[in-house]
């Protein structure tokens, strides 16, 4: 239905059933990623050559449990916004397709890294992937903000400020350590391993995420 602005809108849709298909994607994603390790069977590999198997396995492993964190900065990132979205229109609905698809393709990526860790290609799509969502992330946050379109007029622009650099700063850093691996892949490599750690670390809006959304929406 047309708004005071002249746009088309479908305020009538609830952002419930896109969170509840965003999670049962990542779920699947995060499932995804270990079954992408081979495990050793005895028919593969003789008991007394299992330590050296399992070191073997290790790149995999690594690079696993930093997807893993990758996935769930992502999820964490998304559903702190649903906790300021309260409706939803058709290109939010596409936005949304557009970034389950990047996350259903991180379990890829990430078997790739996982059997060339130190290629400059196999670096080069997982941090494009990463980058990508986390890029796709930000335009989620900017179209459902902008002029108040899908969240309360009155939200804090001090809400909307702290989780555009939260995203653009993870942006930033994937950039870096994308170009980086083309450079010297071991470096790049490890950039990759550090920036999801920072992300788990609390940030400003997390204060916000406290209170009601009455409260947040007379905040300035």
């Amino acid at each position: 239905m047309p708004d005071g602005n002249g746009s088309d809108r479908f305020e009538a849709l609830n952002p419930s059933r896109v969170a509840a298909l965003c999670d049962g994607v990542f779920a699947i994603a995060m499932t995804i990623l270990v079954l992408n390790i081979t495990v050793p069977t005895p028919k593969m590999v003789p008991a007394e050559q299992l330590p050296g198997a399992l070191r073997h396995l290790a790149p995999q492993v690594l690079v696993y449990v930093i997807s893993f964190i990758n996935l769930g900065v992502l999820w964490v990132g998304q559903h702190n916004q649903y906790h300021f979205i309260n409706r939803a229109d058709r290109w939010f609905l596409w936005i949304n397709i557009g970034y389950l698809l990047l996350i259903s393709f991180i379990p890829l990526a990430t078997a790739l890294l996982g059997y060339y860790p130190l290629e400059r290609l196999a670096l080069f799509v997982y941090g494009a992937n990463l980058l990508a969502a986390t890029l796709v992330l930000g335009l989620h946050w900017q179209y459902a903000t902008a002029g108040g379109r899908l969240v309360a007029r009155h939200l804090s622009p001090n809400v909307v400020r702290l989780a555009h650099r939260r995203i653009l700063g993870s942006a930033g850093a994937f950039a870096t350590a994308l170009l980086l691996s083309l450079l010297v892949p071991a470096a790049g490599l490890a950039l990759f391993l550090v920036v999801p750690f920072f992300n788990i670390l609390p940030f400003g809006v997390d204060r916000h995420l406290r209170h009601g959304p009455e409260r947040l929406d007379q905040e300035g």
